[in-house]
């Protein structure tokens, strides 16, 4: 049965020739700079390109099942932000399985912690999971700089 090694929120994951994964940026927090009195819409989606990192040790004959990775991402209200993100899990025998889970947008519409869920599963059913953690969005008000005026 697999189990996990580390499940982290980074910018870019750079996988070497070797197969040995470097992880890019991790983060906990996102923080917005936005000018005072501006609204953001609560389906606000930042162009952040991040990922979802996660490693898993594995026993003989894992190599032998098809599991599925599962991600999911809910807004701090509790609903889900886009779809579930679903990757077959390729094994081989006495090695690590690593997976990367890709995000083209980070949701940034409501303020507070979102839930990142990650979980395993195997002919449809959960085997195990899932994994969560938060990644918070915060929000910083600026004020407008005042406008230069040429000479």
């Amino acid at each position: 049965m697999l189990k996990p090694y580390a499940c982290v929120a980074c910018e870019k994951v750079i996988l070497a020739k070797d197969n040995v994964a470097s992880l890019i940026s991790l983060f906990n927090k996102i923080v917005l700079i936005v000018p005072t009195g501006a609204e953001i819409p609560k389906n606000a989606v930042s162009p952040y390109q991040w990922a979802v990192f996660s490693i898993w040790d594995t026993e003989p004959g894992d190599e032998l099942k098809h599991y599925v990775l599962c991600t999911q991402i809910l807004y701090p209200d509790g609903t889900q932000f886009a779809e579930i993100v679903k990757q077959n899990i390729v094994i081989e025998p006495a090695k690590r399985a690593q997976m990367v889970a890709q995000f083209i947008g980070f949701p940034v519409g409501q303020l507070g912690d979102y839930t990142v869920l990650t979980w395993i599963e195997l002919e449809g059913h959960k085997v195990f999971g899932p994994i969560d953690f938060k990644l918070g969005v915060e929000l910083l008000r600026q004020e407008p700089s005042p406008a230069k005026v040429a000479n």
